[in-house]
């Protein structure tokens, strides 16, 4: 992650308490959800962030890079929060239901840079490196944990992974779609017993 990733939940924060930096971050966010990136200008980001244009310019090299460069930091430090949730020494029940809840505390936290992070997803995905940490790879770790320790016997790991990723996400989308309403960390234990009771099935996971 960049010296500046985001390790605040930027709307909750007062705008006087903010760097420039974040101001245009925060700004830039909530307009690329309002409107799509494309059709955000540098100089909308500016005027809601009342700052210069060319401060946009100190951080970023253009509109698009300043798009990429936070879903980046924030894929790399939900992934980050995700994996010091857990603990090898977990099982997996326990492992589930810590992933879970940060996951969705995290989206309560700021879910106007975790609505921003879903639905860009599709845009910026591609140019995730291997090198970098992503929440796909701390779950198949604990996925792999899990097959090691014997708990999983089904060996799919990818596929077992991409199911409990896509069942997590559509907690958060659904609520984007207003089907789901008000904070969803009171799901959690319902989230967590519905995964665990998922990989029971498909991956064979022990009583």
């Amino acid at each position: 992650m960049s010296e500046h990733s985001l390790t605040i939940p930027l709307s909750i924060l007062d705008s006087s308490k903010m760097s420039t930096r974040d101001k245009i971050v925060k700004s830039a966010v909530a307009l690329f959800i309002q409107q799509g990136v494309a059709k955000t200008t540098t100089k909308q980001i500016a005027t809601s962030a009342s700052v210069a244009e060319g401060s946009i310019y100190r951080y970023f090299p253009s509109k698009e890079e300043l798009a990429w460069q936070v879903f980046k930091d924030y894929h790399q430090y939900l992934a980050v929060q995700l994996q010091q949730s857990t603990s090898q020494d977990y099982k997996i029940e326990e492992k589930i239901n810590s992933l879970v809840s940060c996951f969705l505390k995290m989206a309560d936290e700021d879910w106007l840079m975790f609505r921003y992070y879903l639905t860009s997803q599709h845009t910026h995905i591609q140019k995730v490196t291997q090198d970098m940490l992503t929440p796909y790879q701390v779950l198949t770790n604990v996925v792999e944990e899990s097959v090691d320790a014997g708990e999983i016997t089904n060996t799919d790991i990818n596929v077992i992974t991409a199911m409990m990723m896509g069942a997590v996400h559509q907690i958060a989308i659904n609520k984007i779609y207003s089907r789901i309403n008000g904070d969803l960390f009171v799901h959690r234990e319902l989230v967590s017993n519905t995964l665990v009771n998922m990989l029971k099935v498909a991956g064979g996971c022990d009583e």
